[in-house]
């Protein structure tokens, strides 16, 4: 299996549903969110775990290519047993092996968006370091229902990791100079071969740096970045629905040797309503009437998304039905607009008077 086992992390089973799935992160996105867990380094570690296993399992290609590689490593691919597939390297040192990514097809691609790639100051010997993209962050936010409704602008904080300002990114404090790491002869890696494949992982001595710094940056311990909220303004689509992820571009973390940041996604959670149901572009909302007005028809008040309109009940209408209201519905960016549906829920009286009794008992000798 993978070194992750994202079903387990959701704690759901390998045949879960879209809905399950997005259900059970959920409930786990609200207990382990930072900002429920401030200054919890375990719940942000869990929440980030949560966050990047919802992301896989929730998007239809990738969840195919991770079941893809749970199988290959269930079957002993290449005969290696604990095949680490995020740090299975392109080819071997030396021409042996021969083997890449690109072999496996759709892993290859798997490979370097769900499992991570180089260590980030990882390079081959001899080689300078290549500019990479940074990593793309998700982060949870819940937006209030109205606000889903008619869009609008919402400031929020969000965890940030940047190059270590005092020692630009080295590890190292100013002035000293790293030495090449010995274990890995600075290539960041330690390479071993089994049945003709290549197999790498980052250097344990050095991290994947490549270097040891005999005086590491005291800012931020040697490890070359440093984490730090920072405050965005978001625009938030008119309509945009629970579930959905707003990019935000080169908002990720910085990038590697000059490479470009990546970008930020936020995975919208809209938070209920007391009176309005959302499904889709429609709203449902439910209105409590006496069996007598439900049989003659009335006309009474509704709320809607735009204030309060007036609804024709027709003579006869039935427990459950339901009536609509045209165009009343959530509009969408793009100028779809869905209606709005009023449930009935006929109220039958308990207690009755002695007059009240025998008037209904006449009507149903009518009847």
């Amino acid at each position: 299996m993978p070194e992750k086992d994202y079903y387990s992390i959701l704690g759901v089973k390998e045949t879960a549903t879209e809905d399950e799935i997005r259900k059970a992160f959920r409930s786990l996105a609200k207990k382990w969110h930072p900002d429920a867990n401030k200054g919890d380094k375990d719940a942000e570690r869990r929440f980030k775990e949560i966050s990047e296993a919802h992301e896989v399992l929730s998007d239809k290609d990738k969840r195919a290519q991770y079941d893809q590689l749970r199988k290959a490593r269930e079957m002993g691919f290449g005969g290696a047993e604990g095949f680490d597939f995020r740090n299975f390297r392109q080819g071997a040192p030396g021409g042996e092996g021969g083997f890449s990514f690109e072999d496996l097809g759709g892993f290859g691609d798997l490979f370097s968006n769900i499992f991570g790639r180089e260590p980030r100051y990882s390079r081959s010997a001899g080689a300078t370091y290549r500019p990479q993209k940074g990593e793309d962050r998700v982060y949870s936010i819940e937006i209030p229902f109205d606000t889903a409704v008619r869009g609008g602008k919402r400031a929020i904080t969000v965890p940030h990791v940047e190059d270590c300002s005092h020692c630009h990114g080295t590890g190292a404090e100013p002035g000293t100079n790293p030495m090449t790491c010995p274990a890995c002869n600075g290539t960041g890696t330690v390479s071993s071969f089994q049945g003709g494949f290549g197999f790498s992982r980052p250097c344990p001595q050095c991290l994947g740096r490549g270097t040891i710094n005999s005086n590491p940056c005291r800012a931020c311990a040697g490890r070359g970045t440093i984490e730090a909220p920072r405050t965005l303004s978001v625009n938030i689509p008119q309509g945009v629905k629970d579930g959905a992820k707003i990019r935000l571009a080169a908002q990720g973390e910085p990038g590697i040797a000059g490479g470009p940041p990546g970008d930020l996604y936020l995975l919208v959670h809209v938070a209920s309503h007391p009176d309005f149901d959302r499904r889709g572009h429609d709203i449902y909302s439910t209105v409590l009437l006496d069996m007598v007005h439900a049989a003659l028809g009335t006309k009474i008040p509704v709320r809607t998304l735009d204030g309060e309109v007036t609804l024709a009940v027709p003579p006869g209408t039935q427990p459950g039905a339901k009536l609509r209201l045209r165009g009343r519905g959530v509009k969408s960016a793009n100028g779809a607009q869905g209606d709005h549906y009023v449930v009935i829920k006929v109220q039958i009286p308990k207690d009755l008077t002695g007059d009240q009794r025998r008037l209904l008992e006449e009507f149903a000798k009518k009847r």
